[in-house]
């Protein structure tokens, strides 16, 4: 009885995959017959950064999911097979999508273009708090940076798809202001709290080029990747600088692990401080969800931090 379940269970997972298969692919010819552009992305917030650019002239495609931790994510087959198919492939770059970024290195398609965004002499990478000489990939949370990002894969758009440059550049123009807007908006926001309470404490250290473009201390239980697992000394060193700093919140994220969260509330109740709120970092939420979209996320994160620490 167990060996014909056993069967039984790996022809369901076989059908899975090629129904997958079949879908993902019929999908992708269904849009070449129609003339768009295949536009693939590793991240939430470089799929979102595309749409606001193309709007109905070419199809865009995520891999990564909401929540999905890019550090350590793990590749489906349906993710070959839409790197197979792509004629543009936006990444971020700078080792953020580690497995992933290896896969697309091995599947690319002849005649397709890799974009790896926050790799430009345009963006100086910081290096890792916690392991000296790897550079931090979480770019995006400086919104200047981020502008750098929507320039080049504007500029991809258009190279590999002249015929609607006209729509690239309308639509990249309005999202520049609204990055504009955000910038300056976010600047105000920070600058409402006290110098001397600007202090945080997230689970991992994706919030360094946040802290440095907006003038606030980030302190983080691990750095730069989830990978990395927390030792005894990290989290007394997190402790005393909670109680040296006068730190008045600390703050989990949405896309790593219970456990790294679960250390921050540890570290807030040894030292009596609230858990100021949830911030996203490597992911965006919900489509339907406030921190569906880069920017919406960008200002939930700040209002999260104001109101904790203000």
């Amino acid at each position: 009885m167990c060996m014909f379940f056993s069967w039984r269970g790996r022809a369901a997972v076989r059908l899975a995959f090629a129904a997958t298969l079949f879908a993902t692919v019929s999908a992708a010819r269904a849009d070449a017959r129609a003339g768009k552009l295949q536009v693939v992305c590793t991240t939430t917030m470089i799929a979102d950064l595309a749409r606001q650019l193309v709007g109905e002239a070419a199809e865009v495609r995520g891999i990564m999911k909401p929540g999905e931790d890019p550090h350590v994510y793990e590749v489906r087959p349906r993710d070959v097979q839409l790197i197979a198919g792509a004629d543009l492939l936006l990444m971020n770059g700078l080792h953020l999508e580690a497995t992933l970024g290896r896969v697309v290195d091995n599947n690319t398609k002849k005649g397709a273009k890799v974009v790896r965004l926050a790799e430009t002499p345009r963006i100086v990478p910081f290096e890792s708090e916690k392991s000296r000489g790897a550079p931090d990939p979480h770019c995006w949370f400086s919104v200047p940076y981020f502008r750098i990002y929507a320039e080049r894969a504007r500029d991809a758009l258009i190279e590999l798809d002249p015929k609607n440059a006209d729509i690239y550049r309308k639509n990249a123009r309005s999202y520049l202001l609204e990055l504009d807007e955000l910038h300056r908006w976010t600047t105000q926001q920070i600058g409402s709290i006290p110098r001397e309470r600007r202090a945080m404490v997230t689970s991992h250290d994706a919030f360094q080029y946040f802290g440095r473009t907006y003038f606030i201390d980030v302190f983080a239980v691990i750095g730069i990747s989830t990978e990395q697992q927390p030792k005894p000394r990290d989290i007394a060193r997190l402790e005393s600088i909670v109680r040296d700093r006068n730190v008045r919140a600390l703050f989990i994220e949405t896309s790593v692990s219970p456990t790294l969260n679960n250390l921050v509330r540890k570290i807030a109740r040894r030292t009596g401080i609230t858990i100021g709120g949830t911030l996203y970092s490597d992911s965006l939420g919900p489509p339907d969800s406030a921190a569906g979209t880069y920017i919406g996320m960008f200002r939930h994160n700040v209002k999260t931090v104001v109101e904790a620490l203000k």
